[in-house]
């Protein structure tokens, strides 16, 4: 299985920078890192350093961080042509089971929670994907309808919604649990970003978000908050396209947490193909 290693590669002025609380998401010290395959598990003591923010000195993230421009390589429509889920860990708990259960304020319980893979698990392909000529629109957030459709097939009537620089409103219709097909939408705020190239082939974006779902009810307005999360893309320029391998450390928001540690630790790979004529 390919694995992704969070290592505190960046550079010493950019390192410095990246700094947070855990309800914040993270500590981006190590975020804009090299997730390199072939590495190690969730609960490795690197990747466990790389997580903790006890140690760290806590600063906001500078604004602007994510306004260079995206790589020609990368700008541009492109097909998903596979994916692969590559697993979940539990930092917290050191099992396969996280810590007191999955709940409503751990990102990727529920589907919906978290843009980049609305439904943790699934593994979709064959669904478009654009780059933007610059890295200050998310692309979790540009590709967010054909993404939700994907992985999330019986969501219907998918419309985007961008309220500001950092908010992104997705409203679509989906089946619930118990009350039928119901309007629904993911209220997804980006707080910070941060980019680096290791290499001209290669393309590292880090950002933290707080995200909720929300089900439009005749009776009432049920909210269900998905806590933080921070979502690390690689992009690496390969022979017919792009690898992707994604991390997303999802951390538990609720009054009574108190490890700073992610509750859980998702594990993806995709590979792009360059759409014809794009």
């Amino acid at each position: 299985m390919l694995r992704l290693l969070v290592s505190a590669a960046l550079g010493s002025s950019t390192a410095t920078a990246l700094r947070c609380t855990r309800r914040q998401c993270c500590n981006l010290g190590a975020a804009a890192v090299a997730l390199a395959p072939g590495a190690a598990l969730a609960n490795d003591a690197l990747l466990e350093d790389a997580f903790s923010a006890r140690t760290k000195v806590l600063r906001p993230l500078p604004p602007s961080t994510c306004d260079a421009k995206t790589p020609d390589w990368l700008v541009g429509d492109w097909t998903v042509a596979a994916s692969r889920f590559e697993g979940v860990s539990f930092p917290q708990s050191g099992s396969y089971y996280p810590r007191g259960g999955f709940t409503q304020t751990i990102a990727g319980a529920r589907r919906g929670t978290i843009l980049a893979i609305p439904n943790a698990g699934a593994a979709p392909k064959g669904y478009a994907r654009s780059y933007a000529s610059t890295l200050g629109t998310s692309s979790d957030v540009t590709n967010a309808a054909s993404t939700l459709k994907a992985f999330w097939s019986d969501a219907t009537d998918i419309r985007l919604e961008q309220q500001n620089d950092r908010r992104t409103i997705v409203n679509y219709r989906a089946p619930t649990v118990k009350r039928g097909v119901l309007p629904q939408r993911i209220v997804a705020d980006r707080l910070a970003c941060a980019s680096e190239s290791p290499s001209p082939s290669s393309l590292i974006v880090a950002e933290r978000w707080a995200q909720a779902s929300v089900v439009d009810d005749a009776d009432a307005a049920l909210t269900s908050l998905s806590g933080t999360y921070t979502a690390w893309h690689r992009y690496d320029r390969v022979d017919q396209g792009v690898r992707e391998t994604l991390r997303v450390a999802a951390f538990d928001d609720s009054p009574a947490a108190d490890d700073i540690r992610p509750a859980a630790v998702y594990d993806y790979s995709f590979f792009l193909r360059r759409r014809a004529g794009r």
